[in-house]
């Protein structure tokens, strides 16, 4: 039973790791970034992979973002449960059954202070867990059917068919899930995230059937991907001139955020919201990183 932030980050660290590791590239056209880490490469977004297996590769994107939507469903179960027991709420038996969160989630039950929500976005985000309880079911146990468009599809118990949810549906849920874990974690929303979690919470609409937020594109970050270096031993983060390029590159966004290489071979990459990062040069400490760092 999860009654706090550390066991919630516990138990959803796998589908957090899928979320953030496998997404990008099931997105339709590549995520949404500036590659900067050639200085060599004009910026360019959008990115795209271009393959004689074009076909092969789109068709295994759309058999696999369903599982990426169900990484996030567990993500937005388990928050529920969280809320649920963080209000004091106790499950008819000894666990939480899945009816009876989708009953409290109707209901906007639980205590949104665990994610640091407004009660609009929270409120949002809970129906559209309860209107996809039977998809999940569906995905589960194998009886949805995936369509030429990666559309998922199936029937609820009564054998009535589901309200399709496409792919890009299927992506926004993903990305809200991402958002919501990675707060929690943090200890709240920050405004700016809740901004960005109103524009995917508005591409669902068709199932939560809430008043959209009216929330722009602009307001979905875009991510800048840097390499840091490594300067006589001393790991150094470059933004001289970074956010200016962003910024020219694409005019419209309102926000960026900054994925970093990490030059020691492990793979790993830090993480911040690019207004954060400091102008010019930045000595950066891997095992002592400042508030504003995290690894991805």
């Amino acid at each position: 039973m999860i009654t706090t932030p550390q066991e919630f980050e516990d138990s959803t660290a796998f589908e957090l790791y899928v979320l953030e590791k496998v997404r990008p590239p099931l997105e339709q056209h590549g995520v949404d970034s500036i590659d900067l880490r050639d200085e060599e490469k004009t910026a360019v977004s959008s990115s795209i992979c271009v393959s004689v297996c074009a076909s092969a590769v789109e068709q295994l994107k759309d058999e696999l973002t369903p599982l990426l939507f169900g990484a996030a469903w567990k993500v937005i179960d388990l928050l529920l449960e969280f809320a649920l027991n963080n209000r004091g709420l106790s499950p008819k038996s000894q666990d939480w059954k899945i009816t009876e969160k989708q009953n409290h989630a109707r209901n906007g039950a639980g205590n949104r202070c665990v994610l640091g929500c407004s009660p609009p976005v929270w409120d949002a985000l809970l129906q559209v867990y309860a209107a996809t309880v039977e998809h999940r079911h569906c995905l589960v146990h194998r009886t949805a059917s995936i369509d030429a468009a990666g559309t998922l599809n199936g029937v609820d118990r009564n054998q009535q068919p589901l309200t399709p949810l496409s792919r890009k549906e299927q992506i926004a849920f993903a990305k809200a899930a991402n958002l919501v874990a990675r707060a929690v974690i943090a200890g709240g929303i920050t405004l700016r995230s809740e901004d960005h979690l109103k524009f995917q919470l508005d591409q669902l609409t068709n199932h939560s059937r809430v008043i959209a937020f009216g929330v722009g594109e602009p307001n979905a970050p875009v991510e800048i991907l840097l390499s840091l270096t490594n300067e006589n031993g001393q790991i150094v983060l470059d933004m001289s001139g970074i956010l200016e390029r962003a910024k020219k590159t694409m005019p419209m966004v309102h926000h960026f955020d900054v994925l970093m290489d990490v030059p020691d071979g492990s793979g790993r990459r830090l993480f911040a919201y690019a207004e954060n990062c400091p102008e010019g040069r930045s000595v950066i400490d891997l095992a002592a990183l400042l508030p504003w760092l995290e690894y991805r």
